[in-house]
C-alpha cells in the first residue's frame, strides 16, 4: 500500500499545484480513503480492474454525480502510475480554469490575487476570477482592458450555476476583481459596478440617432462626484433606502454614460430616463426625483430639497401666444417678488390663464381690445361649481386687469368694474366637536403613539386648547414658546397680527414629549417637520389629516382642522367669556365675527326668547285657517 499512498500524494499534489478548487481536492481526497479502505479488505493491491469492480459494486448505493467523479478520480490516478502525471485527457469538467488560461489572463489574475489586501490568499477568488476570465478567452480576448459591456453582459446570461446563490457569490468576486483592474487602469469603473443582477435587468442603451441628439454641452461626471452626492443626502438625514436606491439609480445612469462614451446634459438625462423608467416598477418617481436633485447638485454643488417633481411637465403659459404668456408670466413674478405665498399665486395663475384662453378663442389678439361686452360674455361661459368659487376667480382677473392699465396695456382705468364682484350669501351652521369626539381626544395614551402620530397629535392639542389655525401651528418656531410664561406667541399667517396665548399644560406636557423623545434630529427652527428627509417645514393640510388620525369615525363631510377652532371659542363661549376676550384670543381684528359662535349657546339662548308678535310671525295660516 505504500506504491498506493506515493501515487495519491502525486495526485493531490498536482490539483493543488494547478488551482483546483477546495471541493474537488476534499471529493478526490475522500475517494481514495475509501478505495484503500477497500483494498486493505480484500487483501488485494492497487489495479485498475479491481478499482472498477470496486465501482460498479457501489454504483446503486452513489448519485450519479458521485460516480462519475470518483470514476474520473481512479482514472487521475492510473495516469499517476502510468506516466507520473495526470493525462490531459482526464482532466475532465472539474479541470481547473486557472490551468487553462493564456499567461496574459494569468498574469493579471496573478496581479490581483497577491496585490489586493482584501482577498490575498483567498483561494474563492482565483476560481471564481478564473472561470470569468476563461469565458473571455473563449470569445478571444487576452486582457482584461478588452472587456466591453456586451461581453459583460453574455457572462451574466450564459455563466450557470445550480443554484442563484452561488451565481451571486462568484459574481460577487468577480465585481472585486473589475473594480481592482479600472484602479489600475485596466477597464472603466462603468464594467466594475455592472455586474450586478438587480442592475443587469435595468441596463439599456439608445439607438445611434437618440443618442447624437442633444450632445452639446455635455458635462463628464464620475463615481467620486456620485459619492460626494449620497454623502450630502446623508447630511440631510434621508433614510437609508433613500440612499440606497439613490445610488442604484445613478450607477445605472453611470453606466449608461460610459457605455455610450458621452456626458451629461438634460436632454440626454431625461432621454435616458424615459427608457429606464418602464424597467423601474413603483420605484420610478424617487428615481426622478433623485436623477432631478443629483443635477442640481452638479450645477450648485448642493442638495435641493425643494420641488423636484417631472421635468418634462410643460408650463402652461407656454401653450398661451407671447401677447398674453409674457404679460401673465411678469405679472406673477412681482407677486412672487412681494411676498404672496405660492398658493395665492397658484390662484392667480389658474383664474388669470383661465382667462386668456377665453380670448385667445374668441379670435382676441390683444389686451387693448378687450370691451366690458368681451368680460360678460367671458363670465356667462365660466363655470364654477359655487357662486364663491367663481367670485374669488373673477376677484383675480380684476387684479391682473389693473395691472394691465398700469402698464399700459389696456385703455380704461375701470374695465375691472365689469366683471362681477357679488356672490350668493350664504350661512352655514358653526360645527364643533361634540363632547364624545372631545373625550376620545383627551383619552389618546401618548405612551404608545409613533414619533409621527406624537407630532400629529401635538398639532391637534395646540389647535383644540389654544384655538390657533393650521397654517399658524405649522409655522411654529423654537423662538415662539416661552416655557416660563407657558405661552406661545405667533404673528398669524393669516392676517399679521401678533398673537400671544397660553399653553395649557396638558398640551405643554404633550409637546415637551415630542420635542424631547420624537422629533428627528434637525436644524430645522420650526418645531413641527416632517419625520422623512429632508426634514422640511410641514404643510398645513397635515393637521387636517391628523384629525382624522384621532377621529376616524367622526360623522361630518366637513373634515377640516378649523374644527378645533371652533371647538375652542365655543368653549370660551360656554365658560362665560366675554366677546371680547373670545375675539382676542382669536386673534381678530373685530368683535364682529365672533358672533357667529353665539347662535352654539343653547342654554342662554333660550333665556331670550322673542315673541311671535315682536317678530310679525302671525297665528293665522295652516289648517284650520284655510
Amino acid at each position: 500500500m505504500d506504491q498506493y499512498d506515493i501515487h495519491v500524494n502525486l495526485v493531490m499534489e498536482f490539483l493543488k499545484t494547478n488551482g483546483y478548487s477546495a471541493s474537488v481536492i476534499s471529493a478526490h481526497r475522500i475517494c481514495y480513503k475509501e478505495l484503500r479502505r477497500y483494498l486493505a479488505s480484500t487483501h488485494t493491491s492497487y489495479t485498475l480492474s479491481e478499482s472498477l469492480a470496486w465501482l460498479e459494486n457501489n454504483q446503486n448505493a452513489w448519485t450519479y454525480r458521485m460516480y462519475t467523479s470518483r470514476r474520473l478520480c481512479i482514472y487521475q490516478l492510473e495516469d499517476v502510475y502510468i506516466s507520473g502525471t495526470v493525462s490531459p485527457d482526464h482532466l475532465g469538467p472539474h479541470a481547473s480554469a486557472y490551468t487553462m488560461l493564456i499567461p496574459e489572463l494569468q498574469e493579471e489574475l496573478d496581479d490581483f490575487i497577491n496585490n489586493d489586501q482584501h482577498v490575498y490568499g483567498d483561494g474563492r477568488y482565483r476560481i471564481s476570477c478564473s472561470r470569468f476570465l476563461y469565458y473571455l478567452q473563449k470569445r478571444a480576448i487576452t486582457s482584461i482592458s478588452q472587456l466591453n459591456y456586451e461581453l459583460l453582459l453574455d457572462f451574466h446570461a450564459d455563466d450557470y450555476h445550480r443554484s442563484s446563490k452561488s451565481k451571486d457569490v462568484y459574481e460577487d468576486q468577480i465585481h472585486v476583481f473589475l473594480r481592482y483592474c479600472s484602479s489600475k487602469g485596466l477597464c472603466s469603473d462603468g464594467l466594475a459596478i455592472a455586474l450586478n443582477k438587480l442592475m443587469i435587468p435595468q441596463i439599456v442603451s439608445l439607438n445611434d440617432n437618440s443618442i447624437i441628439t442633444g450632445t452639446e454641452n455635455q458635462q463628464k461626471i464620475t463615481l467620486s462626484e456620485i459619492d460626494r452626492f449620497l454623502e450630502s443626502l446623508s447630511t440631510k438625514k434621508y433614510g437609508l433606502s433613500v440612499m440606497k436606491y439613490s445610488r442604484h439609480i445613478l450607477s445605472l445612469l453611470y453606466i449608461f454614460l460610459d457605455m455610450h462614451h458621452l456626458g451629461i446634459n438634460e436632454v440626454i438625462l431625461w432621454k435616458w430616463f424615459e427608457q429606464v423608467k418602464p424597467l423601474l416598477g413603483t420605484n420610478w418617481k424617487q428615481a426622478r426625483r433623485t436623477l432631478c436633485q443629483f443635477w442640481i447638485f452638479l450645477s450648485i454643488g448642493e442638495i435641493y430639497t425643494g420641488f423636484t417633481g417631472d421635468p418634462a411637465t410643460a408650463d402652461t403659459l407656454e401653450s398661451l401666444p407671447d401677447w398674453c404668456s409674457v404679460p401673465l408670466r411678469q405679472y406673477l413674478e412681482l407677486l412672487k417678488r412681494e411676498g404672496w405665498k405660492k398658493s395665492t399665486i397658484a390662484m392667480h395663475h389658474s383664474s388669470n390663464f383661465r382667462f386668456c384662453r377665453f380670448l385667445c378663442a374668441i379670435g382676441i389678439n390683444r389686451f387693448s381690445d378687450i370691451t366690458p361686452q368681451v368680460l360678460h360674455k367671458f363670465n356667462e361661459q365660466d363655470m364654477h361649481k359655487t357662486a364663491e368659487g367663481k367670485a374669488a376667480y373673477n376677484c383675480r382677473i380684476r387684479n391682473f386687469l389693473l395691472y394691465l392699465y398700469d402698464e399700459k396695456l389696456v385703455v380704461s382705468p375701470f374695465l375691472y368694474k365689469a366683471l362681477s364682484v357679488q356672490s350668493a350669501p350664504r350661512e352655514r351652521i358653526v360645527e364643533i366637536l361634540t363632547q364624545d369626539e372631545i373625550r376620545s381626544l383627551w383619552s389618546v395614551n401618548i405612551q404608545t403613539l409613533s414619533p409621527k402620530a406624537l407630532r400629529d397629535y401635538a398639532t391637534v392639542c395646540i389647535g383644540l386648547t389654544m384655538g390657533f389655525r393650521a397654517s399658524d401651528i405649522v409655522s411654529i418656531r423654537f423662538q415662539d414658546i416661552n416655557w416660563k410664561k407657558r405661552s406661545i406667541t405667533i404673528i398669524q399667517q393669516k392676517t399679521g397680527k401678533l398673537l400671544e396665548m397660553p399653553m395649557p399644560v396638558r398640551t405643554g406636557n404633550v409637546l415637551f414629549r415630542y420635542l424631547s423623545s420624537a422629533r428627528p434630529v434637525s436644524s430645522s427652527p420650526y418645531v413641527f417637520i416632517l419625520h422623512e428627509a429632508p426634514y422640511n417645514e410641514l404643510e398645513r393640510n397635515v393637521c387636517r389629516a391628523a384629525l382624522i388620525r384621532f377621529l376616524p369615525d367622526r360623522k361630518s363631510e366637513n373634515k377640516g382642522f378649523y374644527v378645533t377652532r371652533r371647538t375652542f371659542a365655543t368653549g370660551l363661549l360656554m365658560g362665560n367669556a366675554k366677546v371680547e376676550l373670545i375675539s382676542d384670543s382669536l386673534g381678530h381684528s373685530t368683535d364682529s365675527t365672533v358672533h357667529k359662535y353665539l347662535s352654539l349657546d343653547d342654554e342662554r339662548m333660550r333665556l331670550c326668547p322673542l315673541s311671535l308678535e315682536e317678530t310679525g310671525i302671525s297665528w293665522k295660516g295652516g289648517a284650520f285657517h284655510a
